[in-house]
């Protein structure tokens, strides 16, 4: 028996080194870094200026219409006043407002209450037609209008008004915009 138990002993022994051996492996890790340098040489710039100029607000425009408020925003005697055409939070009703310029450099003031005033002695007081006076009439009493930064884009006239009007005795300062009624 102790040949028996000797023998099994070398056969298990025998089957347990080989089955280790054969069951575990050494394995080798071997990283490689590959490093790709890119060098760009061409570049491109592109200067490209594009103006686009607003149109010169000549005579025969100004004259070819009535002309409505679109937007109103500016100080009359202290108070705030806006105005956008279909606005619900306007400040001051300027839709029965509007503005007609003839030729002969007269015109009509219809203003927002419903009255005309006359238009006198419009004119534009610069070469490239951004600064343009007049002066209307409330009953007898002359209101000077200054129109400065005079834009003319997309069919409204853009421009900053400011005025003493002479009748309420109230200092006007506003920006507007204009369109064809």
């Amino acid at each position: 028996m102790r040949f028996f138990l000797t023998s099994s002993f070398i056969v298990i022994l025998f089957i347990s080194s080989f089955l280790e051996s054969g069951l575990t492996s050494c394995t080798k890790d071997n990283t490689i870094y590959d490093t790709v340098t890119v060098v760009q040489k061409d570049t491109v710039t592109v200067k490209d200026t594009v103006i686009i100029k607003d149109t010169l607000l000549t005579t025969a425009i100004l004259t070819a219409n009535a002309w409505k408020y679109q937007e109103y925003r500016g100080v009359g005697g202290g108070d705030t006043i806006v105005y956008y055409r279909g606005g619900t939070l306007n400040t001051y009703n300027y839709d029965a407002d509007n503005i007609v310029f003839y030729v002969d450099g007269t015109g009509n003031l219809h203003d927002a209450d419903g009255y005309d005033h006359a238009v006198k002695d419009w004119k534009f007081t610069n070469d490239e037609h951004t600064k343009l006076t007049f002066t209307f009439y409330d009953l007898t009493v002359p209101t000077f209008v200054t129109w400065e930064n005079i834009r003319y884009k997309n069919g409204a006239i853009r421009y900053d008004e400011y005025y003493h009007d002479n009748y309420n005795g109230l200092n006007v300062h506003d920006q507007a915009v204009r369109i064809p009624q």
